[in-house]
């Protein structure tokens, strides 16, 4: 089952100032569960997705085949005997991969992917690591695409500002995160 693979998250790097996977998913976690709440949806499907979002990250399938991460944790999922809801939402958080892919098509996997954006472009920005230029390491502009093609297209009624709100309040006090809404804000705006 993925669950057995969570703790094991907590040695593997999100970011140096921003910690591991299992802070990551927490946060992650913390931001799905208020937007639920503002779409009137269940909290437990959105809180267990969150929960095991990133364990497929220490399977050796995903090791050894990285383009298969959402997609390997969905079947572990759904051979561990989750819910079709939180099995789908695992591969569904990775939606769009791309320019022009499809979007996620459940609502789970919609807020997911839209908590999992959030926290990073909040996160990477509270460190000082935005974009300049051609460098984008962290693939924001990627990240703040998908997430308002998300929002218009999937037409979720959200104020995007009280979600980035919600998502700096999900750091540790020592990362400067209330100070880069306005930026990552602007930033999506501007895409």
């Amino acid at each position: 089952p993925l669950q057995e693979f969570r703790e094991g998250l907590s040695g593997v790097v999100f970011e140096q100032k921003l910690g591991s996977m299992l802070d990551k998913s927490g946060r992650v976690g913390r931001v799905a569960e208020f937007i639920a709440g503002r779409l009137r949806q269940p909290a437990p499907p959105v809180a267990r997705a969150a929960e095991l979002a990133k364990c497929d990250l220490l399977t050796e399938v995903v090791g050894e085949f990285p383009r298969l991460q959402g997609i390997m944790g969905r079947y572990y999922a759904k051979h561990g005997g989750e819910s079709e809801a939180v099995a789908n939402a695992l591969d569904e958080q990775y939606m769009p991969r791309f320019s022009g892919d499809a979007l996620p098509g459940s609502v789970v996997g919609r807020i997911l992917a839209v908590a999992d954006r959030l926290e990073t472009l909040i996160g990477i920005f509270a460190i000082g690591q935005a974009p300049t230029g051609e460098k984008d390491p962290f693939a924001l502009r990627r990240a703040a695409l998908g997430c308002l093609r998300i929002l218009i297209e999937c037409g979720l009624d959200l104020d995007l500002l009280d979600c980035l709100r919600e998502a700096a309040k999900a750091f540790h006090s020592s990362i400067p995160a209330a100070d880069a809404v306005d930026t990552v804000f602007e930033f999506m705006m501007e895409r």
